[in-house]
C-alpha cells in the first residue's frame, strides 16, 4: 500500500505506524476493552468512537514519549500521517504540549527500524493494552496449496492488562489486526 502512494506521486506517504493505527482503530472498535483507560484501581472507562486516541511511541533525547494521534477511527488516512509527522518533530524537538500527549487509550510502539523482530511492549498507564510491531522482513511462506512465496512479515506483541481482558478476546483482537493488515486497502475504504 505505502509503494501504491509512492508511485502515485504523493507528496505525503503514510508511514507504517500511520496505516496500522487507522487499522488498529478499527479493531479497537471491536473490542472495546483493549481501548480502557483506568480511571482508578478499579474502575475502568471505554471510549466512545470519537475518542480513540492512539499514542505512538517515540524515542528523543531525553527519553521514551507518546504524542497522541486524536479521532483516528474518524480521520482519513492522509490527515492521521500529516498529524503524526507533525507530532513525532514536535516529539523530537522537545516541543510538544502536555495536551498533545493526553487521553491515549492505545499505544502503538516500533522496534522494527531497530531490526528487534519480538519484544514485549509495557502497557502505557493507564491504558490497558500496548501493541509492539517488529521489523518487517521479506521471508519464504508456504502457501495453503504448498507453494513457496517470498512474503513480507512482520511480528507483532501484544501486551495487555488481564484485569481488563483474557487471553482469548485479546488473542482475537490480534487476529482482526492481522487480517487487517494483510489487506488494509479494503479496512480503509470501509473506514472512511
Amino acid at each position: 500500500m505505502r509503494e501504491q502512494f509512492k508511485k502515485a506521486g504523493e507528496s505525503l506517504v503514510p508511514a507504517f505506524h500511520d496505516i496500522i493505527a487507522k487499522l488498529v482503530a478499527g479493531c479497537l472498535k471491536q473490542e472495546r476493552r483493549l481501548a480502557g483507560r483506568w480511571v482508578c484501581e478499579d474502575t475502568m472507562v471505554l471510549p466512545a468512537d470519537h475518542e480513540i486516541h492512539i499514542g505512538l511511541a517515540v524515542d528523543t533525547a531525553e527519553g521514551l514519549i507518546v504524542p497522541v494521534l486524536r479521532n483516528v477511527l474518524s480521520e482519513p488516512l492522509l490527515t492521521l500521517a500529516a498529524e503524526s509527522s507533525r507530532i513525532i518533530r514536535k516529539a523530537r524537538d522537545g516541543k510538544l504540549s502536555g495536551t498533545e500527549m493526553q487521553d491515549s487509550v492505545f499505544t502503538i510502539t516500533n522496534l522494527g527500524s531497530f531490526g528487534i523482530d519480538a519484544f514485549t511492549p509495557v502497557i502505557n498507564l493507564p491504558e490497558t493494552a500496548i501493541l509492539g510491531l517488529g521489523a518487517i522482513r521479506r521471508q519464504p511462506v508456504v502457501t495453503t496449496d504448498d507453494r513457496i512465496e517470498v512474503r513480507s512479515i512482520m511480528t507483532l506483541s501484544l501486551t495487555f492488562d488481564h484485569r481488563a481482558i483474557d487471553g482469548a478476546p485479546a488473542a482475537t483482537f490480534l487476529q482482526s489486526v492481522v487480517a487487517a493488515i494483510e489487506n488494509p486497502a479494503a479496512r480503509l475504504l470501509m473506514a472512511e
